[in-house]
């Protein structure tokens, strides 16, 4: 039996520690064990394929999307389950119609994730690989799951919806704040409504921090609102530098003399014309002290006009607010 065969083996062990090891050196081998593994996925005998599935997820060669939805139809739920999360992380658009259908899968809980404590369904999965994906395309059905009897699929359908993140999803999780009833789901819409700031969610986070009935959702909607405030007023505050302006009118002259004497010495010779050279030399010097004094006469107005813009800024931020 070769390595990959044993490890494939060992991720069946009752030993949680000797089924992760495996699950990491798989992992590890990448493309390499990626037939090995489908062909474990695809034996409806072989008790591991949950793991199997979760394995090719984290591997990413995308030769498995197509058996892994095939797996989305397997009689297993469980197997269903890490299949659907598995195809999120393969990030391959041939999934998303196949995870559409997923979210209305009517078997009852899994059970408790051992992490999180949330039921695991294949609704949520399946949610949470759609939102991996992108998928505009599945914001009407996951505005069904919104409505969800289940929380952890109330959950993942928020979560899918911010990752979307279009118009239309954004819309879906405005109308949900005023519909949801629990308070770490609200608490999530509305930060998933400050993520992604269009004009249509800050006026619903507006809303938010003025009549919500949750007292934590108010404060966060009039803490991300205080932050866009300031953000506005500093770029509104912030003084433009003048331009520089060339206020002497020999600087003409200069340039002129230094174009005549540049022609002189490339028509006559660097040897033959010494003194034009000599000239051009003190040209330039004379002309680089003149622009770093003119640099510094623009700073100073500068700085000596900027505390006047600044106490004028929030007499107009008030004027066109």
């Amino acid at each position: 039996m070769d390595i990959i065969a044993k490890l494939i083996e060992q991720l069946a062990s009752e030993d949680e520690i000797v089924r992760v090891q495996a699950g990491e050196f798989l992992i590890q081998m990448g493309s390499a064990a990626v037939r090995p593994l489908i062909e474990a996925l695809q034996n409806p005998r072989y008790s591991a394929r949950p793991l199997v599935a979760s394995t090719l997820g984290q591997i990413g060669d995308r030769r498995a999307v197509e058996p892994l939805i095939q797996t989305l139809k397997d009689q297993d739920k469980l197997v269903r389950y890490h299949a659907a999360l598995a195809l999120g992380k393969l990030k391959d658009r041939r999934a998303v119609k196949p995870l559409i259908y997923a979210l209305f899968d009517e078997m009852p809980p899994i059970g408790p994730d051992p992490l999180t404590g949330d039921q695991m369904t294949v609704r949520s999965a399946a949610a949470l690989a759609l939102g991996e994906l992108k998928a505009s395309e599945a914001v009407p059905a996951l505005k069904v799951l919104l409505k969800d009897e289940n929380q952890s699929v109330r959950r993942s359908a928020i979560l899918a919806l911010g990752q979307i993140g279009t118009r239309e999803a954004i819309r879906a999780l405005k109308d949900a704040v005023w519909q949801e009833s629990d308070e770490a789901l609200l608490e999530l819409i509305t930060r998933m409504l400050v993520r992604n700031p269009y004009d249509e969610s800050i006026e619903t986070l507006r809303q938010i921090a003025q009549s919500h009935p949750k007292d934590r959702l108010r404060q966060i909607a009039r803490s991300f609102l205080q932050e866009v405030k300031l953000d506005s007023t500093a770029v509104s505050v912030k003084p433009s530098s003048p331009p520089l302006k060339v206020r002497h009118p020999f600087w003409l002259l200069f340039g002129t003399v230094i174009a005549i004497l540049l022609a002189a010495i490339f028509r006559l010779g660097w040897k033959q014309n010494r003194y034009a050279t000599f000239a051009f030399t003190g040209a330039i010097a004379a002309l680089a002290f003149g622009f770093w004094k003119l640099i510094r006469s623009n700073r100073s107005t500068h700085q000596l006009s900027s505390p006047e813009e600044t106490l004028q800024a929030p007499v107009n931020m008030g004027e066109t607010h």
